[in-house]
């Protein structure tokens, strides 16, 4: 199972990692962005969200350390934890603002996905000891 695992956690790690550093080059370098088809609404927000000059920068550098994180086993976890808020955003543009509600549920299954393969890292969260008595 590992051998699907690894493969498949490096491909979302590549996939953020890229959207990070591509945001930077384009910002830094001036090299290309992509233009995406969105509706109204949509564009509305990505245009005031862009306009702000805080946003762009903090999804572009959440994509690149959390997708960094997830090249390696140890701090895998830690990557799924800095990408949950954004994927989660993500899917929630995508379905009820985008109306594009496949390429939405997709990052969050994925992410979910890997979430579930590194439970045992999480555990920790949700079990709590006994309080010592005095």
């Amino acid at each position: 199972m590992n051998w699907i695992i690894r493969p498949a956690r490096w491909l979302y790690a590549l996939f953020y990692t890229y959207v990070g550093v591509s945001w930077f080059s384009y910002r830094l370098f001036g090299t290309s962005w992509p233009e995406h088809k969105e509706t109204p609404a949509a564009k509305a927000l990505t245009t005031a969200l862009t306009d702000s000059g805080i946003v762009d920068p903090l999804i572009a550098s959440v994509c690149l350390v959390g997708g960094a994180c997830l090249f390696f086993r140890r701090t895998a976890p830690l990557g799924i934890a800095i990408l949950a808020p954004l994927v989660t955003g993500i899917f929630i543009f995508h379905a009820f603002l985008n109306q594009n509600l496949g390429w939405g549920a997709f990052h969050l299954g994925y992410l979910l996905v890997l979430a579930w393969c590194h439970r045992s890292a999480f555990r920790s969260l949700w079990s709590h000891g006994r309080p010592r008595g005095d």
